[in-house]
């Protein structure tokens, strides 16, 4: 993005004010190509100085939508991406402008790359186009989610989303952990060592 955008911070969580549609959209929405129009949005600029050139913002946006591969292909890997999926980055775009007090905001994006859950399905083999892994539900959660080592065949193992401890950049981080001392034979508590 041109310019600084002293209205967001690094982490901003945007709700709407009546939820019923958000939840519609994710969990009722398979086909429709609606969204949610609370939305969360991730100034990386506001820490990390090199992820954008001097006088300009970098901006992550995650839009709830549901995991169904048919809404189609964002940009970043084919270029051209679907009319729902670029229709939803545009709204989401025009929202924050909106909610954020910057007009403008749409008018000063110098490279926009969406991605949506064909993308996950095709590049990320993930499950419906599910970008999160497996719903949040009771038996889906924390130790309820799948395992490091594939029950059926040795040697095998995951790390990521879908396993545990769960999402997010710092779980996913700490499932690669789980696997590599699973290797390294350590049974050790605490964060991995060298």
């Amino acid at each position: 993005m041109r310019g600084e955008l002293p209205e967001l911070t690094h982490h901003n969580l945007l709700f709407s004010r009546d939820w019923t549609p958000d939840f519609d959209a994710v969990f009722d929405g398979t086909g429709s190509g609606r969204a949610s129009r609370s939305i969360y949005v991730s100034k990386t600029s506001a820490t990390e100085t090199d992820v954008a050139p001097e006088g300009h913002e970098n901006l992550f946006l995650l839009v709830p939508v549901a995991a169904d591969p048919a809404l189609g292909h964002g940009s970043l890997y084919r270029g051209t991406g679907s009319p729902a999926v670029e229709a939803i980055a545009d709204t989401a775009l025009r929202q924050l402008g909106e909610w954020a007090g910057v007009p403008d905001l749409g008018d000063r994006v110098v490279v926009r790359e969406p991605l949506g859950p064909a993308d996950f399905e095709s590049q990320f083999h993930s499950w419906s186009g599910g970008s999160i892994g497996p719903a949040h539900t009771l038996w889906q959660s924390a130790f309820f989610r799948g395992r490091n080592a594939s029950r059926k065949v040795q040697g095998l193992y995951y790390a990521g989303a879908t396993t545990v401890p769960g999402v997010g950049v710092p779980m996913c981080l700490i499932s690669a952990e789980n696997v590599v001392k699973r290797l390294r034979g350590d049974r050790s508590a605490g964060p991995l060592e060298g």
